[in-house]
C-alpha cells in the first residue's frame, strides 16, 4: 500500500510544487495582517434604516389621515341614511293616511251609489205605476 501511495505522490509532486508559492504568500498575508477583527462600515445601513423610519412615519401619518377621512365619510353616510329613513317613514305615514282617506271616500261613494240606485229604481217603479194607472 505504501509503495502505491508513494508512486501517486511522485506523480502529483510537480503540481504540489507549483502550489508552494501560493501557500507561502497566503501564510505571509495572514501573519502580516493584524489579528483585530475588521470593522464593518455601517453608515449605509444606518442611512437606509433612517430612510425607512422616515418613510414609515410618512406612511403612518397618511394612514391616520385616511382613516380620519374614512371615519368622517362613514359618519356622514350614517347621518344621511338616518335622515333618509326618517323622511321615508314620514312619506310612508302620509301615504298610509292618504290611502285610508281614499278608502273612506270610496266607501262613501259606494253608499251614495246604492242609495241613488235604490231611489232610481223607486222612481222607475212609480213612473211605471203612474203610466199603468192612466
Amino acid at each position: 500500500m505504501w509503495p502505491k501511495l508513494l508512486l501517486q505522490l511522485t506523480e502529483h509532486l510537480p503540481k504540489l510544487i507549483r502550489l508552494i508559492p501560493l501557500l507561502e504568500s497566503l501564510v505571509a498575508s495572514r501573519l502580516a495582517a493584524p489579528a483585530a477583527p475588521a470593522e464593518l462600515d455601517l453608515t449605509p445601513l444606518n442611512e437606509a434604516t433612517e430612510s425607512l423610519k422616515s418613510e414609515l412615519g410618512q406612511v403612518a401619518r397618511s394612514h391616520v389621515s385616511l382613516s380620519k377621512q374614512i371615519f368622517e365619510a362613514h359618519q356622514d353616510l350614517n347621518q344621511r341614511i338616518e335622515h333618509l329613513s326618517a323622511e321615508l317613514r314620514s312619506h310612508q305615514e302620509a301615504s298610509s293616511r292618504q290611502i285610508e282617506q281614499l278608502e273612506h271616500q270610496l266607501h262613501n261613494f259606494q253608499n251614495w251609489f246604492w242609495i241613488l240606485l235604490a231611489l232610481l229604481l223607486v222612481a222607475i217603479a212609480l213612473m211605471i205605476a203612474l203610466l199603468v194607472a192612466k
